[in-house]
């Protein structure tokens, strides 16, 4: 805003005697501007003499001192998605354990979003009542780091009624052995002989 629009402003002449009130009053006028003084004028909006604020350009990120703006300064909320640019956060800026479960929105995580890795896979023909052991990784760390996933799909059956296919995995290990050895177990509790293909998956590392 220009002088002219302060209604306190008072002119002064060469000569003239500064009072002490005259002093006062420049710095209760002086303070008094800090106080109103704001930076919400858009950035690249030319300023408005004539305007009876004295709004100042907002302040840009080139204006802030590197680790100025803490987590402590910042309100609950006040960052939204739509404040993150897409691919802005990496997982390296995600701390080990930080997302739980309570932070992931029902239904947020579906196949797309999970990636997987092939262990073993193969194909076997059951015949009603049958079973195979089929192998499915050697010496495997024996530790509980890696989940196994048995997937299956009957592509043929032959015979009469139906063909009822489960699997289950096994674990084996050899006395004084610290590994394990992992198989798949295969049974076909129907009445018709299948055609099995079966694929073993774990998470992707």
């Amino acid at each position: 805003m220009a002088i002219s629009d302060i209604p306190e402003y008072v002119q002064a002449n060469p000569g003239d005697v500064i009072s002490a009130a005259n002093w006062d009053l420049v710095q209760q006028l002086m303070r008094n501007s800090l106080r109103l003084h704001t930076h919400t004028r858009p950035v690249g909006t030319p300023p408005t003499d004539s305007a009876t604020t004295d709004t100042a350009a907002q302040i840009d990120s080139s204006q802030i001192a590197p680790g100025a703006v803490t987590s402590a300064q910042l309100a609950n909320g006040a960052v939204t998605a739509a404040s993150i640019a897409s691919g802005a956060v990496t997982a390296n800026a995600i701390a080990n354990l930080a997302v739980t479960t309570a932070a992931i929105a029902n239904n947020s995580v579906i196949s797309t979003k999970l990636s997987f890795t092939t262990v073993g896979q193969g194909s076997v023909s059951l015949n009603p009542g049958g079973t195979a052991q089929v192998l499915v990784q050697t010496a495997a760390p024996s530790t509980k780091t890696t989940i196994y996933f048995p997937t299956l799909a009957l592509v043929s059956t032959t015979g009469t009624g139906n063909a009822a296919v489960t699997a289950q995995v096994e674990y084996h290990q050899a006395v004084g052995a610290t590994t394990n050895d992992v198989y798949l177990r295969l049974a076909n509790n129907g009445s018709a002989t299948a055609g099995v293909i079966w694929v073993v998956l774990t998470f992707a590392q």
